[in-house]
């Protein structure tokens, strides 16, 4: 055979060998992640289901946080409204709540806290029209908190 011959029998030969080395490379790869992202899974279900109190426990402080923020508020009268809007916010943020003003755990905490201060029914009336934009949810919300 002449030397012409050899490489052409030569270069399929190669290539299905670098094709069977680069499946065998994907295969080992795919498995090998899949094998470690199995056990973060698990590590992570296991204490997933053990903190479902612990989440719980940090909604209810948030939920006092920001009952006892209004409060305070209430009572120095002092400040604005996007003041106020503003610190909340801030709370919102140390306890990982995302969005605030559509969080309704928020606004019951809202209404524990102007429970608290005992304003009356005309400035409690208008405290919740102003926080609450007229959104029936969040009105529901804050009468929520004030029956805590």
């Amino acid at each position: 055979m002449n030397p012409i011959n050899h490489r052409t029998l030569f270069l399929p030969a190669l290539l299905t060998v670098g094709m069977l080395l680069s499946a065998c490379s994907f295969s080992k790869s795919s498995e090998s992640s899949s094998d470690s992202s199995k056990s973060v899974f698990d590590m992570a279900s296991s204490p997933l289901s053990a903190s479902s109190d612990s989440s719980a426990d940090k909604q209810e402080q948030y939920e006092n946080d920001v009952a006892d923020y209004t409060t305070e508020f209430v009572g120095s009268k002092t400040g604005t409204l996007e003041q106020f809007r503003q610190h909340v916010s801030e709370l919102a943020q140390d306890y990982g709540v995302t969005n605030w003003e559509s969080d309704l755990k928020t606004y019951v905490g809202i209404g524990r806290g102007l429970k608290k201060a005992k304003l009356g029914g005309p400035q409690t009336s208008a405290f919740t029209e102003s926080l609450s934009g007229n959104d029936p949810m969040k009105k529901q919300a804050i009468e929520e908190g004030l029956k805590k």
